[in-house]
């Protein structure tokens, strides 16, 4: 019989992973040299999100909507209302998706409007919203209109982590102070500024159109404007003159030298119901 023949197969080991081998062989006892030394890799776990279980609700309210479709206007109200299908008088929202570089600040977009027909401001439970007001002037007539006027005490909680509010308006002299909280607020969308109305000589006038409905219009991370247009019980004119008047009042806060489509695409969806694609151009103010 012939010699066996051994057949060795070499395998690529990263460069890295090579160097470490053969560190820990040179420090292995005599004897043990020459072995072969098994390194363990921390591999990143990809997360798996768990499918969505959807409603039978849903399901019926998805089955109303061509998904190849983009809708005009009022074909997207007409349905959008039909989905709307919850025991409550459940909001519209309109999620508009803009031509902007989100890693660009001057790309940020930050603008208030009162619309035509306003909505009371409420949180997500139904409860309306707190405002905190930081100003030396009219504290009394404040107090009046529903909100609290903030203090060197408030600032103390807030550096805490207590904020349990939906709005801060602060007039000029106080925004030195509310620097140092800057790094809480501002993640929370909170931080009072001068384009949203929330910093101002008038706090009492600011607060009074807050109380009636003015809303924030700001640009999310990638980047999108969330807007609420109204109600589900409103009328199908109601729900159109608010769109408009929102993508009237994006289009006015157009960064200054962006000559690109600033509209890139709209939706409109109501609360826990599937989302309707909107063709800009049909809004009319697009």
């Amino acid at each position: 019989m012939g010699q066996t023949r051994t057949k060795v197969i070499e395998t690529a080991i990263e460069p890295e992973k090579q160097k470490k081998i053969e560190v820990l062989e040179k420090n292995l006892p005599a004897g043990r040299q020459g072995q072969t030394v098994a390194i363990e890799t921390k591999e990143k776990k990809k997360k798996i999100r768990p499918q969505k279980v959807r409603s039978s609700r849903y399901k019926q309210s998805l089955s109303l909507i061509d998904k190849s479709k983009d809708y005009s206007l009022g074909e997207a109200i007409d349905v959008i209302q039909k989905t709307a299908t919850t025991k409550f008088d459940g909001s519209v929202e309109a999620h508009i998706n803009l031509g902007l570089s989100a890693d660009k600040q001057e790309h940020q977009i930050r603008t208030s409007i009162i619309l035509p027909h306003p909505t009371s401001p409420k949180a997500s439970r139904g409860k309306s919203i707190k405002i905190l007001v930081f100003t030396d002037k009219n504290k009394e007539a404040i107090k009046k209109l529903g909100a609290e006027v903030g203090s060197e005490a408030t600032l103390k909680e807030i550096e805490a982590g207590k904020v349990g509010f939906g709005k801060i308006i602060a007039d000029p002299t106080w925004m030195p102070r509310l620097a140092k909280v800057a790094k809480i607020l501002g993640p929370k969308g909170l931080m009072p500024n001068p384009k949203s109305g929330t910093t101002t000589d008038d706090p009492a006038s600011a607060l009074k159109e807050f109380s009636k409905g003015k809303m924030e219009l700001r640009t999310e991370k990638y980047p999108i404007i969330h807007a609420q247009i109204g109600k589900s019980s409103f009328t199908p004119k109601q729900l159109q003159e608010n769109l408009q008047a929102v993508i009237s009042a994006v289009t006015t806060a157009r960064p200054e030298g962006f000559k690109k489509g600033l509209i890139k695409s709209v939706y409109l969806s109501s609360t826990m119901g599937p989302s309707v694609k909107v063709v800009p151009a049909s809004i009319g103010q697009a």
